[in-house]
């Protein structure tokens, strides 16, 4: 007897194994059936599997199968027996009305809906989920209706805000969306600020034609009316004139809230370096007079005089022709500071770009000269700080033609930092110089050394002017070194497109561009689809930049893009391009397109960091 009743359930385990096999294999049967669309079958095998473990998984198989099916009644069914097994699931719920509804029987199913509204328990789980469960339908007014339900049975109106701006933007309602982020901060409260942004952010993401931004700063404006004294309201209105680069208006009320509050002009200062960062020059000039104006009300007065010498500096050597009026009252401003402040290593910076402006803006090279060889002097124990000022004034004179002093000041820093950045600024100077005159061999092999520099942007150029000679200088050419052809000399006459550019690019550093164009304009009547025409294109787009000729520039590195892809610009003319359209077209779409495309087209380039960095700024990571 023993032995049978072992034997008998034996078979029944047997067969309890066997009918678990069979019923993920029907599941799975099932599962195919319903993704190529044969629901009978797929009915079939989930109708089994359902009836032995109706578990939610299959019953949402089920449930889809039956309603392709159009078999309302069995649907009915099951989503009734699917509540009986789970009382407390608010989503099963929508699931019956939602069978009515597509029934066509629209009554009853706005009946469940409006029950399950009105039956959802005190719960903001429970609340949330029937929100989800409508949400999934797309049945945005009753989604709204149960959050606004649950805020009544919880007695709380700040609750599920970010919920309920999701159903408003997907409603296409910003007006509400953006009336419920503001009822956050109604009553000032700071710590909501940051949730109340997140929420304006993704509103104002892929805002094409501005009417989300209106909507928000149309609201806010009128929100501060009625409020002046509400910091959040100001704050807000700040941020959100800032998210679109509209740093004029920003700044208005950034000194507003900073006089108002007695501040030390942290939130100008921090303004001025957005739009300093945006290239929006006027906003940064005026944010740091007002922080200099502050005087010792602001711990930024000082550090705002010298970050006020670097805009008007930024300013006038990205502009061509040069405005000598400007350039002359800048000239006072840098001599004024550097006389109060003295030349120290604190200050070399703004030494420097003083001698600079002396010798290449306000033509008072010799001024610039005595200035640098005093800085020289007076920085004898610091060997990098002396080696900066040399090379400064071997730039001078390049600047003037004196190509013997200018090459003996960059050997000597190359010689005296051999391994340092500047010591290798020095030999790709002193490279570019031999350039200029003609001495391409020689060029070319110190060019060469430098592609190993630990620089990437020196490396970068030196490869790319080693390729420019190999690619262009003629190949039965025996250049005679001691021939003194070259720039400065007008008898030359072999490797003319090559001479040109180099005499092109020697003008670009003059800050004689127009004579510059000319000669890059030379080089395509003597060459037009030669080796260099994808270089002079690129050149005459960063001089039309700086002649703010911006459509001019967008159709010449459209032409590199398009037509020298993968040529050595390539990836230069894409980032420029993506500067054109953040910087200076303010289309940040056509930004992000840009910058994207160095991703994704040239993900070695030099400008992968910087163009990763800004497109995400763009889309509002970093807000």
């Amino acid at each position: 007897m023993k032995k049978l009743l072992t034997l008998f359930l034996l078979i029944l385990l047997s067969f309890s194994g066997l009918a678990q096999k069979q019923r993920p294999q029907e599941e799975q049967l099932g599962i195919q059936y319903f993704q190529n669309a044969e629901y009978d079958k797929a009915a079939q095998m989930f109708e089994k599997v359902y009836n032995s473990n109706p578990n939610s998984y299959i019953y949402y198989y089920y449930y889809q199968t039956l309603l392709q099916l159009g078999d309302f009644k069995e649907a009915e069914k099951i989503v009734k027996k699917q509540q009986r097994l789970s009382p407390k699931t608010q989503r099963y719920k929508i699931d019956l009305g939602y069978v009515y509804e597509t029934s066509g029987d629209k009554a009853a199913a706005d009946k469940v809906y409006m029950d399950a509204i009105k039956d959802v328990p005190a719960q903001e789980n429970s609340v949330k989920e029937l929100y989800n469960a409508f949400l999934a339908r797309k049945q945005y007014p009753y989604a709204v209706s149960t959050l606004e339900r649950g805020r009544k049975l919880l007695n709380d109106n700040q609750l599920f805000t970010t919920e309920l701006t999701k159903a408003y933007t997907e409603m296409g309602r910003t007006d509400l969306v953006v009336e419920e982020a503001l009822n956050m901060v109604k009553n000032d409260d700071n710590s909501k600020l940051s949730n109340v942004q997140q929420i304006l952010q993704n509103l104002l993401a892929g805002d094409e034609d501005d009417q989300r931004f209106q909507a928000a700063k149309n609201a806010l404006l009128r929100r501060s009316s009625e409020a002046p004294d509400n910091y959040c309201y100001m704050n807000l209105l700040q941020w959100i004139y800032q998210q679109h680069r509209d740093y004029a208006d920003a700044l208005l009320i950034a000194k507003s809230i900073d006089r108002k509050y007695k501040g030390e002009g942290a939130r100008v200062y921090d303004l001025a370096c957005e739009a300093i960062a945006s290239k929006d020059y006027p906003v940064a000039i005026e944010a740091l007079n007002y922080l200099i104006a502050k005087g010792s009300e602001s711990r930024f007065s000082t550090e705002s005089r010298f970050m006020l010498l670097n805009v008007k500096y930024e300013q006038l050597s990205s502009t061509s022709p040069i405005d000598p009026t400007q350039a002359q009252v800048l000239e006072s401003e840098f001599k004024q500071t550097l006389d109060e402040f003295g030349l120290t290593k604190s200050t070399s910076e703004w030494t420097r770009k003083y001698a600079h402006l002396l010798a290449f803006y306000v033509n008072k090279p010799e001024q610039a000269i005595e200035l640098l060889n005093q800085a020289i002097t007076n920085s004898a124990r610091d060997p990098k700080e002396k080696g900066q000022y040399k090379i400064d004034l071997a730039d001078i004179y390049l600047y003037q033609g004196n190509v013997w002093d200018a090459t003996l000041l960059y050997s000597q820093v190359d010689k005296d930092l051999p391994n340092d950045l500047i010591g290798q600024t020095a030999k790709f100077k002193n490279a570019k110089l031999s350039f200029y005159i003609g001495e391409f061999a020689w060029a070319k092999s110190q060019l060469d050394v430098l592609r190993a520099a630990t620089s990437k942007f020196i490396a970068n150029d030196a490869m790319y002017f080693s390729f420019i000679i190999s690619d262009n200088e003629a190949e039965d050419e025996e250049t005679d070194e001691d021939s003194d052809e070259g720039l400065f000399a007008s008898d030359a006459k072999s490797n003319m497109p090559l001479r040109y550019y180099a005499k092109a690019d020697f003008l670009m550093f003059q800050n004689k561009d127009d004579d510059a164009l000319q000669m890059l304009d030379s080089i395509l009547i003597l060459d037009p689809y030669g080796k260099l025409a994808d270089d002079v294109y690129y050149q005459k787009a960063k001089i039309f930049l700086k002649k703010k000729d911006y459509l001019g520039a967008e159709q010449l590195l459209n032409k590199v893009i398009t037509d020298y892809t993968y040529e050595l610009l390539g990836d230069d003319a894409t980032f420029l391009m993506a500067q054109l359209y953040d910087y200076n077209l303010k289309d940040s779409n056509k930004a992000m397109e840009y910058y994207q495309k160095i991703l994704t087209v040239y993900p070695d380039s030099l400008y992968t960091i910087d163009a990763r960095k800004r497109y995400r700024e763009l889309r509002g990571d970093f807000h």
